[in-house]
């Protein structure tokens, strides 16, 4: 009796170690299986995340990107090459599993537009169905979308930057940003204000008056590269950031108890200028020319082509 007993108890002890042990071992093989398939260069990265996230979803997505990244009644090229922008830095960040691209939710967006919704949804679900999957590459991947809404007169050169060189993203003119509304920024504010921020955000530097701040180096673009606070060292756009302010293309002012910081250009000046893009569209230049203007060298594919 006692025999058949232990009999009974190993088998169930079998059976619940093989229920335990089988997901395990499944899950071993299937993640060899995926290291052999990168390894001998059989894995699809794009297709394993079009297969994870839908292709299909993907660029259900873009209409709300879009409407997040560029104003909705911009003209037609000028939104499809943002389109494209939007979709090169949704797909690789898909592909890498990284966040991607902030979108407006669809409540989010019929509160905004109202009445407009429909009308301006059809646009931008035309918008991404007339570039047709279409994405920049560079060397065969994705290439590196940047975009801005207005630059300070020229985009900033990355071709050559210290950081991290991009060989397509050279400095290139854009005389409608001269004159473009909300270009130019004049703020006036108390030292103590500008010396709390730099506290707060910069606890390393020890200044006491906005004359300790001083802008070390400039790009060709008129963009801050460095900062000096007393002996601390930031850069532009760090620095810029912290203070809220709308570029690095700065210059700050004692004027008594107070400053003056005036700005040219929103954004990091960085790729695609918006407001170039819409001027160049408003000429008749197509899409396709807006991005090699903005980004020359770079070639545009549909995202089953990237490697």
């Amino acid at each position: 009796m006692r025999k058949k007993w232990k009999y009974y108890i190993d088998r169930m002890l079998t059976f619940a170690l093989i229920g335990i042990l089988l997901p395990l071992f499944i899950t071993i093989i299937c993640q060899r299986m995926r290291l052999e398939e990168v390894i001998y260069g059989t894995y699809d990265a794009i297709t394993e995340a079009a297969e994870r996230e839908g292709g299909e979803e993907l660029e259900e997505q873009l209409p709300f990107i879009l409407a997040k990244e560029i104003r909705a009644d911009a003209e037609d090229a000028a939104l499809m090459a943002q389109c494209v922008i939007a979709r090169t830095t949704l797909y690789d960040a898909a592909a890498r599993g990284e966040e991607q691209p902030a979108a407006f939710s669809e409540e989010e967006l019929r509160q905004a537009l109202g009445e407009t919704y429909e009308k301006v949804m059809e646009r931008l679900e035309t918008c991404v169905e007339e570039t047709s999957g279409q994405v920049l590459s560079w060397n065969g991947g994705y290439a590196y979308a940047a975009y801005h809404a207005i630059s300070a007169g020229s985009t900033r050169d990355m071709s050559r930057s210290a950081e991290a060189a991009v060989p397509y993203l050279p400095a290139v003119e854009c005389p409608a940003d001269l004159t473009a509304e909300g270009t130019l920024s004049v703020i006036y504010c108390e030292e103590t204000d500008i010396l709390k921020q730099c506290a707060e955000h910069f606890a390393e530097a020890d200044v006491s008056a906005v004359s300790e701040i001083q802008v070390t180096e400039r790009d060709a673009a008129g963009y801050v590269q460095q900062v000096m606070l007393g002996e601390y060292v930031c850069t532009g756009e760090a620095f810029r950031e912290a203070m809220g302010w709308n570029s690095a293309c700065f210059t700050i002012t004692q004027m008594g108890e107070n400053v003056r910081i005036v700005t040219r250009g929103l954004g990091h000046g960085y790729g695609l200028s918006q407001n170039e893009a819409r001027a160049m569209a408003q000429e008749g230049t197509s899409y396709e020319e807006i991005l090699q203007y903005f980004f020359p060298g770079t070639t545009l594919v549909t995202a089953d082509q990237i490697k």
